[in-house]
């Protein structure tokens, strides 16, 4: 009896390591994704990929393709992601293409049941958000791009490397991390293990319906860019050409409709015409000649060209027109560039009410349309390589100013720029006001570069006499401390250091930073937290700011500046070094060139400016010579005693630093201000004050004047150099002359 319940407790044992063996290594069965029936939660996303027609649209499968992607990297949870699959239109996407992503539903719907039968499993969602990233981390590496991203290498052809290191990833990123964090049950092992290999089963099939698809709209692609790029070289017939061969094979095309109408808008101008007939037998435009380069800017940047007359229309303007009729008719829920286009070509046909009519619709359709214009974004966004060239990223802002309505596409700075044409520089201001207040509604800042520039280049005068004082704004960062560790090299503290005599009231700040490794005008822009009010005469510490590009560190920062918007002024605001660093190469730059004269000019934009106020450059010599005021003596220890900072000194009276006033109306040309030339570092000295008190520009230097020393104080400008020669005479200075340098 007792042998025998000995052999039944080794027969149990040996059954049960069988058992668990057999549990254990027995090949897991992946979910099967053709017997499927989606449940009541998933059954409306499930239906909403049923194709409708065998026709398909390149542009909406690729977006569809994409979309789909950064909603599983980005939905919260399941029901936020099908919810969205739910609202979508797959009407004009390529059913091949939805019959592949309807199976990826077995296998959520099985992750969603064992989220609720198991509590350890609760962020289950997390684990196919970084499946589909592709990612290195589990929780902290989203990346939108998305797994198929990882498969598509940006080769010519899809390799099988390719493709299995893209799965390779989806298995060890997101799968093998999701277990190591988790101490999951045997049972929950093999069940996610039959997730694995079930969307691992997805990817394969997923993955060549993706790329076939991705090459056409490559071979699309292609063709739209060399539009762009022919537009970006002063080529207008070139780009015409290449739109032409988009549209007979994608008659309905969005984006070959709008560069068709752009280019042959840009034709039909004058010094279009002129480029045109300068074109050579093979019918291409001369690369690079003037008159072309003219041209292309001609009508986006607003520069002036002889109009036609209303009753003289073009055969190009027309053809035009009808284009653009075109696009609106296919497309009125995206309409709004159409509708600016359609304003420029009214304003070269000498229209001005109907330009002005067309702009102010555009500029009420970009907000409500802005969710349908930008739904190509992402596809854009994946051709990482665009951002590796400076005509890469001309295409990409060009896309993105005619689908957002900003820069050269925005209809309220083209009417700024008509007003400012006319004289009405008040009108011009309210409509740099309207754009940034309707870019605000649409939740968009990350191209505010663009529309300063085009502001500065276009609508200098206007733009600048929104905040007369920007000059004497500065912005300055420094790397947070940590006293327990070391400095915290990705994280720094913002400070504006208001040195004018005016408050700033309920002010945005924008953060723009350029890095080593950049291109030249390019910076990483990052929105920092509003502020009440920055008082005048005082620093401001704004916040704090984690530095996230490209594992970029502090020391890795080589210019700063920031943007600043309140409820009615929008200016630049710089660091000091960068102020003194553009004074000091412009200093270089003018010391190689022929000597200046009192009829020498600034730019015609800057130009414009000065003759708004009456002045010119030999005006403000007059002024500097007239109105500066300059002191250094101990008798002069109790001048300036509105300024708190310098009160101990001027309480003792020992104070006998030099200091200089200056007329205010020197703002204008946003002055910077150095003892000796700047380039002579053994003897420059920058004012150690510089700030705006009433009708004067207050400096004080760090330097005690001596007996009949005679000083050179330099004030350097985009405008004009000027050399002030000061003497001190028997003690008592003198302004013995003011020169243009």
């Amino acid at each position: 009896m007792k042998k025998t319940i000995i052999w039944i407790l080794v027969g149990l044992v040996v059954l049960g390591i069988a058992g668990f063996v057999a549990w254990r290594f027995w090949p897991v069965e992946a979910i099967n994704l053709e017997e499927y029936t989606p449940s009541e939660e998933f059954e409306p996303a499930y239906e909403a990929m049923e194709a409708k027609t065998p026709e398909y649209d390149i542009e909406e499968t690729v977006r569809a393709m994409n979309a789909l992607e950064v909603a599983q990297c980005q939905s919260e949870d399941f029901l936020s992601y099908l919810e969205y699959v739910a609202k979508q239109d797959f009407s004009r996407v390529a059913p091949e293409v939805l019959e592949q992503k309807k199976k990826l539903f077995p296998i959520l719907q099985r992750l969603y049941e064992l989220q609720k039968e198991h509590e350890e499993l609760d962020d289950v969602w997390m684990l196919m958000r970084s499946a589909t990233s592709g990612a290195s981390t589990f929780v902290t590496e989203v990346n939108p791009v998305g797994v198929i991203g990882s498969m598509i290498t940006g080769d010519a052809t899809l390799s099988t490397v390719s493709v299995g290191s893209g799965m390779e990833k989806a298995q060890t990123a997101a799968f093998e991390e999701y277990e190591k964090q988790k101490e999951l049950k045997r049972k929950l092992e093999r069940e996610i293990e039959a997730v694995r290999m079930s969307y691992i089963e997805y990817l394969e099939d997923y993955a060549p319906v993706y790329y076939k698809y991705m090459q056409e709209w490559d071979a699309l692609c292609l063709k739209k860019d060399k539009a762009y790029i022919d537009l970006y070289g002063g080529n207008p017939l070139g780009a015409y050409n290449q739109t032409q061969e988009v549209l007979k094979e994608y008659p309905t095309n969005r984006e070959a409709l709008l560069l068709k109408g752009l280019s042959l808008i840009q034709m039909s101008t004058e010094v279009g015409r002129g480029a045109l007939r300068s074109a050579g037998g093979d019918g291409h435009l001369l690369q690079g000649a003037d008159q072309a380069l003219a041209m292309a800017d001609s009508v986006l940047a607003g520069v002036s060209v002889e109009r036609t007359a209303p009753d003289e229309r073009t055969e190009l303007q027309m053809e035009a027109e009808a284009t653009l009729d075109q696009y609106i008719k296919l497309y009125p829920s995206r309409s709004a560039p159409a509708l600016v286009l359609k304003g420029l070509l009214y304003r070269e046909q000498g229209e001005a009410a109907k330009a002005v009519s067309y702009f102010d619709q555009a500029s009420m359709e970009y907000p409500r349309q802005a969710a349908a214009l930008t739904d190509l974004l992402d596809s854009y966004k994946a051709r990482t390589y665009l951002n590796k060239s400076a005509e890469g990223k001309y295409l990409l802002r060009l896309y993105r100013s005619t689908m957002e309505g900003f820069g050269i596409f925005s209809p309220n700075l083209l009417k700024a720029h008509y007003y400012a044409e006319h004289d009405d520089v008040e009108k011009s201001k309210e409509e740099i006001f309207n754009h940034f207040y309707r870019r605000g509604n649409q939740g968009v800042y990350d191209c505010l570069l663009s529309d300063m520039q085009y502001c500065e280049e276009n609508m200098y005068s206007s733009f600048r006499q929104i905040l007369m004082e920007q000059s004497f704004l500065d912005v300055a960062v420094e790397p947070t401390m940590n006293w327990t560790l070391s400095d915290k090299d990705d994280e720094i503290k913002v400070t504006i250091n208001n040195r004018s005599d005016i408050d700033l009231e309920n002010v945005r700040i924008f953060l723009c930073l350029h890095y080593t490794d950049m291109y030249k005008d390019e910076y990483d822009v990052q929105k920092l937290p509003s502020v009440n009010i920055i008082k005048h005469h005082d620093s401001t510490e704004i916040g704090v700011v984690k530095l996230n590009y490209e594992d970029k560190k502090y020391n890795d920062i080589t210019r700063i500046r920031a943007i600043a918007m309140t409820d009615d002024k929008i200016c630049w605001i710089d660091n000091v070094d960068y102020k003194y660093m553009r004074a000091s190469e412009a200093a270089a730059r003018g010391s190689n060139s022929k000597p200046s004269t009192q009829n020498s000019k600034p730019s015609s934009a800057k130009q414009q400016l000065l003759d708004d106020f009456n002045v010119d450059n030999g005006k403000l010599q007059s002024i500097i010579q007239e109105g500066m005021k300059v002191y250094g003596t101990v008798s002069d220890g109790n001048i300036w005693n509105d300024v708190k900072r310098d009160v101990k000194n001027l309480v003792t009276g020992k104070d006998k630093k030099l200091r200089i006033e200056l007329p205010r109306i020197l703002t204008l040309i946003d002055p910077v201000f150095s003892l000796y030339q700047l380039n002579d570092k053994d003897k420059s000295v920058r004012p150690e004050e510089n700030y705006l008190s009433g009708s004067n520009i207050r400096l004080k230097f760090d330097y005690e004047p001596k007996q009949d020393e005679t000083i050179p104080l330099y004030i350097y400008s985009d405008f004009a150099n000027f050399k002030v020669t000061i003497k001190f005479e028997g003690g008592k200075p003198v302004v013995k002359k003011v020169e243009l340098v």
